[in-house]
């Protein structure tokens, strides 16, 4: 085995640091894929009913019937398209049924793209572009907010807490190294393009009255109300990829508990031989993986995956996960409170400061890890401060 080949990112904090890299990793990519759950629901909860009480009734609906009166409560338009969409989905086992959905989620995107670029220019009514202020007030003035906003930034860009898991969907006869790095390089490519565009357009709208909630801000219009459906549709159908990884860092958790000290030994021996990829065949850290292995508990697990649980299991984590990420998203003040907390928190972890030490650990000093590592390490304390102070101050 390979680590360049056959490595996650567990493994490589296990080999930088053993079992206690292997734990921050893990504990690192739960908390940021469970705060994205989170950012996703309060989405729909903010955007979903509002859009269709609008398309259907318009902006100040008079009828009284039992489903008006039900579009205007959000907490159950939000548990009814949970329980109705997202848990269904939730209960698959891995990501293959879903890859054809991605394009949908793509062109959901670019229609969002296209209609904030042409309301920006349009300026119906004169009633969405701001007069703005001087060049300095517009882009070189450091306003307040702006320490707990750092984590939606880093929010923004994110993926490697589900990058393993998307690799490993893939199908076996296009699995290269060599496609996924063209089709990661294009992916993060349409990615900055598109967050770009929708930023800069946004914040050329409402300048220093821009905001994490990108809708809220536009006067009422159908086709915002369009494009919060759209966005909406984006998050039923993005929500279980983080949902997979959560439940996977579950079972890889699961299958560790109650290991014996033998185990314990097989581990340390992992660690030492893949702290030398390069000086071996690999067949000995391939031994000490197969061997670590033989104890996971045969009750829970499926034979022959090992981060697959039996039916039971299965739909237990599955359901309890849902339910607590569901309820934690209704309960949410605001959307950018979420973002800001877990982007500071848990994203400057998986982003910066994690691969900052380990490469100290394995390469040893280089001034781009100590950029890295600085800068995350100053972004995710300050901000996760700040953004605590506001979620405590808007609760």
């Amino acid at each position: 085995m390979s680590i360049q080949s056959n490595g996650s990112y567990e493994t490589l904090g296990k080999v930088a640091f053993g079992q206690a890299g292997w734990i921050a990793v893990l504990m690192s990519k739960f908390l940021y894929s469970f705060g994205c759950l989170i950012a996703y629901i309060v989405v729909i909860k903010d955007n979903m009913n509002v859009a269709v009480l609008h398309l259907l009734y318009g902006n100040h609906p008079s009828d009284t019937s039992w489903f008006v009166r039900l579009l205007k409560r959000e907490e159950v338009v939000t548990l009814l398209l949970s329980t109705l969409v997202i848990l269904p989905l939730c209960c698959l086992r891995d990501m293959s049924s879903l890859t054809n959905l991605s394009a949908v989620s793509v062109v959901a995107m670019v229609f969002i793209v296209i209609i904030i670029i042409y309301l920006y220019f349009d300026n119906p009514g004169d009633s969405v572009r701001g007069a703005g202020g001087t060049l300095y007030e517009n882009w070189f003035e450091i306003r307040l907010g702006y320490l707990e906003s750092l984590g939606t930034f880093v929010f923004t860009f994110v993926s490697q807490h589900t990058v393993h898991l998307t690799y490993e969907s893939i199908k076996s006869d296009v699995k290269s190294l060599e496609n996924w790095k063209m089709v990661s390089t294009v992916a993060i490519s349409i990615a900055t393009v598109v967050s770009l565009t929708v930023g800069v357009t946004v914040y050329c709208t409402f300048w220093q009255h821009a905001g994490s909630d990108l809708f809220e801000m536009y006067p009422p219009l159908r086709s915002i109300d369009f494009c919060k459906m759209l966005l909406c549709l984006t998050m039923l159908l993005t929500f279980p990829l983080p949902f997979f990884t959560c439940r996977e860092l579950i079972i890889v958790s699961l299958t560790q508990i109650g290991r014996s000290e033998c185990e314990t030994a097989l581990d340390d021996e992992l660690h030492v031989s893949l702290q030398e990829p390069f000086l071996n065949d690999g067949h000995a850290e391939e031994g000490a993986l197969e061997r670590s292995n033989e104890g996971i508990s045969s009750r829970i697990v499926v034979e022959g995956q090992e981060k697959q649980l039996l039916l039971p299991y299965h739909l237990g984590v599955t359901i309890l996960l849902w339910s607590i990420t569901t309820l934690l998203a209704i309960l949410a003040p605001s959307l950018g409170d979420v973002l800001d907390l877990v982007g500071c928190a848990a994203g400057t972890m998986i982003a910066f400061v994690l691969p900052g030490l380990f490469s100290f650990r394995l390469q040893g000093y280089t001034h781009l890890a100590a950029v890295i590592l600085a800068v995350g390490g100053i972004v995710g304390l300050i901000g996760t401060v700040f953004s605590l102070q506001k979620l405590i101050t808007d609760m």
